[in-house]
């Protein structure tokens, strides 16, 4: 016995499940699924495939399925695009796998730099410099970005008194050298401050205790007032990877766009004045970013793809795809699946797959006699009622599959990050916080 080595692929994103046997394939309402019996072609239970007395087959009903829908340009001999959408009649005792993949929420990465009071001897600068990888930066200048920053900008005469004063606040040299970095026009689209809407990156642990800060208000005095040099313990900054790609609309929508899911990585050093990497100025750390798991720009292809192995059309590319999109119904597939939430955010989505083979019983060559075929059904992540129901009675849905079948449902959380392998933190070395600049 011989697989062809490729599957056959369609994909569900349903809206709504039929709980209940009974109901025909014709009567599914638009976006509706549910688990037929071929020899009745009507529901079984959704957790119950055991009671089929025939094939097994994944039935929705088509988002065409609406007044009106079955139609191009109102010519009642352009219809048929209401008809349900199926898999293949499933024969338990063939299915060859079964599982999931959970949803998984992209993560920013993130680079911390500490230091400590000494930092910054009068008449002295602090060096930084930022490095910015990932595919964001290779499309935006076809090679990783880098900026410096520095606090030049800052003498022991703008912090206190200048006879008594032999180092510049750590916080003020830090948040001046970061200011340069988050205003360079090469990396300012890629970085942003940690929690600069609220509380701000900058965190200054004195001997009574820890205060948070925004760069500006450091840099600028307004609600900052620096401590005393022997009162501090140390000073941190922290950086996230920030950006965004340019995103359309379901009306100007084309499968060739590309959508980024590769977080920035950002990873932050020291220079001394010379420009050479420093190792004893202080420590950072950089935790990559996580990519996300199943995007609804990727769930929204495959059901295209779908839609075109049924020869439903998709107009794209030209002046006027938004028209004919409308006039021949595909808008109404752009509609069903979610790409971003109401903050613009993307959309993740549950993945649930099923493969299972059709054994060819005549086949004279012997070559190939078993096809696959691997069905998905999305189910979106965004934490609303109707998602989580969604999630729940699909579960419901392999689990009486997995039973019927015997074959063990699985379930693959996707960990992979975008940053080093180990996925944790990375330290530059260095003697830690509170070392002095060589003067």
């Amino acid at each position: 016995m011989a697989y062809f080595n490729h599957a056959f692929v369609k994909c569900f994103n349903p809206s709504k499940i039929q709980l209940e046997k009974g109901l025909a394939t014709k009567d599914l309402a638009a976006g509706q699924i549910g688990l037929v019996d071929d020899k009745t072609w009507k529901t079984v239970k959704h957790n119950d495939a055991a009671s089929a007395e025939g094939l097994l087959y994944l039935v929705q009903g088509s988002y065409h399925n609406v007044v009106g829908g079955d139609t191009i340009g109102n010519n009642p001999g352009h219809g048929g695009y209401a008809e349900s959408v199926k898999s293949k009649g499933i024969n338990p005792k063939y299915i060859t796998r079964l599982w999931s993949e959970e949803c998984v929420v992209p993560t920013q990465s993130e680079t911390c730099i500490s230091v400590g009071p000494k930092c910054a001897p009068c008449g002295s600068a602090l060096f930084l410099r930022l490095d910015v990888k990932g595919s964001a930066a290779l499309r935006f200048l076809n090679r990783n970005a880098y900026a410096i920053g520095d606090s030049g900008g800052v003498c022991c005469e703008d912090d206190g008194d200048p006879d008594t004063q032999e180092y510049i606040d750590p916080a003020l040299a830090l948040a001046t050298a970061a200011q340069m970095l988050l205003e360079d026009p090469i990396v300012k689209p890629f970085v942003a401050e940690k929690n600069a809407a609220t509380t701000g990156g900058i965190e200054v642990t004195t001997s009574t205790g820890t205060d948070t800060y925004t760069i500006a208000q450091v840099v600028s005095g307004t609600g900052y007032t620096p401590a005393a040099i022997a009162d501090i313990v140390d000073v941190k900054l922290c950086l996230v990877g920030a950006y965004v790609d340019t995103k359309f609309g379901n009306c100007s929508f084309d499968t060739r766009d590309f959508y980024g899911k590769e977080p920035v990585t950002l990873i932050a050093s020291f220079l001394d004045e010379s420009g050479d990497p420093c190792s004893n100025c202080g420590t950072t750390t950089s935790t990559p970013g996580q990519m996300g798991g199943t995007y609804g720009d990727t769930v929204l292809r495959e059901i295209l793809m779908t839609e075109n192995y049924m020869q439903s059309p998709f107009n794209q590319g030209n002046r006027d795809s938004a028209r004919i999109r409308e006039i021949e119904g595909s808008d109404r597939i752009l509609a069903s699946v979610q790409r971003n939430d109401a903050n613009g955010n993307p959309v993740m989505y549950k993945a649930y797959y099923l493969l299972h083979s059709v054994p060819r019983f005549n086949n004279p060559t012997g070559v190939f006699d078993n096809d696959q075929y691997l069905y998905k059904v999305y189910v979106p992540c965004d934490g609303a009622e109707l998602s989580e129901q969604l999630n729940k009675y699909v579960a419901e849905i392999w689990g009486g599959i997995s039973a019927a079948s015997g074959v063990e449902l699985e379930s693959f959380p996707v960990t992979a990050g975008s940053g080093s392998e180990s996925g944790g933190e990375e330290e530059v070395p260095g003697e830690g916080p509170g070392e002095e600049i060589p003067g």
